[in-house]
């Protein structure tokens, strides 16, 4: 089945509102949310606090930059007037695997993720948190021009494609396996029979 990107509604899947939090869904999948939307006094649309569901059932971090590219790219489009998007993104801490520097690494990620679709004025910010020993946020600003409206949709597309073919094995994993066919089962009992019959043949 063509996969066509993640769906994007307001509160309780309605149209959405600017300035509303907006929820990210993949069929009835509920994936995220998008908290914070607001417009700055400069006309600058200030994207922060995106929360997971649950992070596990994304299935890689690949999954969460789909996610932000769908939620960037539907700004973009959905809001022509505006030019300039302020990006936050934090670390989901409690979805985090127990590993030494996996906040660091996908601080990492964040980074070269905004950097490939054209962000710029990018920093890593260091964010202090009780349980945990590292949490950084990344923060961008993404500028409307030809050439980051093509990286745009470029990343989208590849995201996409990468997206639907991790869930096309995921499907093909989960299927039952297929029965043997008629002719082989067939085969194998008439074996059966004919050594049931003649004792001496075992």
């Amino acid at each position: 089945m063509t996969f066509f990107g993640l769906r994007i509604t307001g509160p309780d899947a309605g149209p959405y509102v600017l300035g509303q939090p907006l929820d990210v869904l993949d069929g009835d999948l509920h994936l995220g949310r998008l908290n914070s939307v607001s417009l700055s006094p400069g006309g600058e649309l200030l994207l922060d606090d995106f929360r997971t569901t649950d992070l596990s059932r994304m299935g890689t971090w690949r999954t969460a930059r789909l996610v932000v590219v769908e939620i960037l790219s539907f700004f973009v489009y959905r809001f022509p007037s505006i030019s300039t998007f302020g990006i936050s993104l934090s670390a989901d801490i409690d979805a985090l695997q127990a590993t030494a520097g996996a906040a660091a690494r996908l601080a990492e990620a964040r980074t070269q993720m905004l950097q490939s679709v054209g962000a710029s004025e990018i920093r890593m910010t260091p964010r202090p948190h009780p349980r945990h020993a590292a949490h950084f946020v990344v923060s961008a600003a993404w500028h409307y021009n030809t050439d980051n409206a093509q990286l745009l949709a470029e990343v989208l597309a590849q995201e996409r494609l990468a997206y639907a073919e991790r869930r096309q094995a995921g499907a093909a994993q989960a299927a039952p396996a297929p029965a043997p066919p008629r002719s082989m089962i067939g085969r194998l009992l008439a074996k059966e029979r004919h050594n049931n019959d003649n004792p001496a043949a075992t």
